[in-house]
C-alpha cells in the first residue's frame, strides 16, 4: 500500500509539505493542495484514519442529514449533491455519513442526537430556510458546519453560495432588454432565502425597466409543479416568465412552447437546456462547482476558521 513518502516522491515535495497539504493547512497554497491530492489519487494513497484520529482527537467523519423522499423534495438535485460531496470527501480521506430522515422526523433533533453521540467532526447543511433552526442549534453547541447557501443576508458562519440577488436581477434583465414588460415569476418556496434574495434582484431590475410582475407563484421547484404553474398563469398579456430552475422550466415549456423563459440553470444532468425549445435565457452556476469548496470550507471550519465563499455565475442569451 502506498505511503506518505511515496506520495512525496511522486509529486516532488517533502513529506511535511505533503502531510500539510492533505490535512488542508491554511499555509499551503490551493495549487499545492490540488497537486498533492491528485498525486495521491494517481498512486492509490489513502490516509490512515485510525492514526489520524489518535493524533488529532478527531474521528475523520463528517455527516449530512437529508429529508426522505416527498413531493416537495427535488430528488435529482439531492442525489447529485450526495454523490458529489461523497466523492470529494473521499478524496480528502474523510468518511462521509448520510442520515436520511423518516416521515415527520425533526432535522434539529436528528442533528442534536448525532452531535451528542460524538464521532462526527462536522456537518454539511443544505437547502436552508429563513433563520434556519439547524444553524442555531449547531452554533449554540459549537459544532463545526458549513451551509450550502445562507439562511440570512448577514450570515456569520461558514457557507458556500452564489449571489442570488444578482441572479434575480440578471434573469429579469434578460427579459426586459428584449422588450418584456409583463412578467410572471415561478420561483422556489417562500421560506427559502434564495427565493427572497432573487425576488429583491428581480424587483430592482423591473423597476429600472418600467416592467412589472403580473404573477408570483412560489413553491417546490419540480417539473410537475412547472406544468401546474403554467395552468395558473393569467391567460393574456404575459410576455416573459422567470423560472427558478431547469426542472420548473421543463414543466413550463411543455405547456408554454413559445413564451420567452429566463431560468437559473444548476446544470443538473437530467435537465440539459439544449432539450428545451423556444426562447430561453439562463443564468448558470453548475451545482458540481460547489462540492470541492464545500468540502474545503468544512475542513477549515473544523480547524476553527469561518470561510465564506461566493461562487460565480454566467448569463447566457
Amino acid at each position: 500500500m502506498p505511503t506518505l513518502k511515496d506520495v512525496a516522491r511522486h509529486v516532488g515535495l517533502s513529506v511535511t509539505q505533503v502531510s500539510r497539504a492533505l490535512n488542508d493547512h491554511a499555509d499551503v497554497s490551493a495549487e499545492t493542495k490540488t497537486r498533492v491530492r491528485q498525486g495521491a489519487l494517481e498512486i492509490g494513497y489513502r490516509p490512515n484514519l485510525a492514526a489520524r484520529t489518535l493524533k488529532s482527537g478527531r474521528s475523520g467523519s463528517v455527516a449530512m442529514i437529508v429529508p426522505g423522499r416527498s413531493e416537495t423534495v427535488e430528488v435529482e438535485l439531492l442525489m447529485e449533491s450526495v454523490m458529489g460531496l461523497s466523492a470529494e470527501f473521499s478524496r480528502r480521506g474523510l468518511r462521509f455519513l448520510l442520515h436520511v430522515l423518516g416521515p415527520g422526523d425533526d432535522p434539529v433533533a436528528a442533528l442534536e442526537t448525532l452531535v451528542h453521540g460524538g464521532g462526527i467532526d462536522g456537518f454539511v447543511l443544505t437547502d436552508p430556510v429563513l433563520n434556519d433552526p439547524r444553524v442555531a442549534s449547531l452554533t449554540a453547541s459549537g459544532t463545526p458546519f458549513v451551509l450550502h447557501g445562507r439562511d440570512r443576508a448577514d450570515a456569520a458562519y461558514p457557507f458556500v453560495d452564489i449571489d442570488n440577488r444578482a441572479v434575480g436581477h440578471a434573469l429579469a434583465s434578460t427579459l426586459t432588454t428584449r422588450g418584456a414588460r409583463r412578467i410572471a415569476l415561478v420561483g422556489g418556496p417562500e421560506d427559502r432565502p434564495y427565493t427572497l434574495f432573487r425576488r429583491e434582484g428581480i424587483d430592482a431590475a423591473l423597476a429600472t425597466a418600467g416592467a412589472r410582475l403580473v404573477a408570483d407563484l412560489p413553491g417546490p421547484m419540480t417539473e410537475a409543479r412547472g406544468r401546474a404553474a403554467a395552468d395558473s398563469l393569467p391567460p393574456d398579456g404575459i410576455d416573459g416568465v422567470i423560472a427558478g430552475n431547469m426542472m420548473l422550466a421543463a414543466g413550463l415549456r411543455a405547456a408554454l412552447p413559445d413564451i420567452p423563459l429566463a431560468v437559473h440553470d444548476d446544470r443538473l444532468f437530467a435537465f440539459d437546456p439544449a432539450r428545451l425549445s423556444g426562447p430561453l435565457m439562463r443564468t448558470e452556476a453548475p451545482l458540481d462547482a460547489a462540492w470541492a469548496p464545500l468540502c474545503d470550507a468544512l475542513v477549515q471550519a473544523i480547524d476553527g476558521e469561518i470561510p465564506q465563499v461566493i461562487l460565480p455565475f454566467q448569463t447566457h442569451g
